[in-house]
This record gives structure tokens, C-alpha cells and sequence, in this order.
């Protein structure tokens, strides 16, 4: 009876052993899949604040006054207003 309970007793723990082995393993291989979707997400977000600089760059570029009224004299045949001269004799 006794050896019955000792040989149940390493069942039971063999098994208990084996099951967090297992669970350790699929930890460390959720572990490092989130570290290497870290790494990547990561990277991208890098790109993305180089790219979202370039816009804002090319954005203040386009929208600057000096763009403006180039577009303007090309495109719609503006021309810049002279001023008037004054003159001070009576």
C-alpha cells in the first residue's frame, strides 16, 4: 500500500512537472515573439516620425509665402504692385 502511495505520489508529481514545463516553454516562446513585434514596432514608429517630419517640412515649404506668390506669378499671371512714387516738391 505504501509503495502504491509513493509510486502515485512521483505520478502525480512527474506530471505536475511536466505541465510547467510545457507552460515555460510556451512562455518564453510568447516572450520572444513580443520582443522581436517590439523590436519591429519599434523600427516602424522610427520611419513613421521620419516620414512625418519630411511632410511637415514639405508642407511648410508649400504653404510658405514665398511658394505662395511664385504659384501665383506662374499659374495666374500675377504681377507684384509697384509703389507709387511720392515726391516732395511744391
Amino acid at each position: 500500500m505504501i509503495k502504491k502511495r509513493k509510486v502515485l505520489n512521483s505520478l502525480i508529481a512527474l506530471t505536475v512537472i511536466s505541465i510547467l514545463a510545457f507552460e515555460k516553454i510556451k512562455l518564453s516562446w510568447e516572450i520572444s515573439t513580443l520582443y522581436n513585434n517590439n523590436e519591429t514596432l519599434r523600427i516602424e514608429f522610427e520611419n513613421l516620425k521620419d516620414l512625418n517630419l519630411k511632410l511637415i517640412t514639405q508642407f511648410n515649404v508649400e504653404n510658405s509665402p514665398a511658394n505662395i506668390e511664385k504659384i501665383a506669378k506662374e499659374s495666374l499671371g500675377m504681377k507684384k504692385k509697384r509703389p507709387k512714387e511720392i515726391s516732395n516738391e511744391k
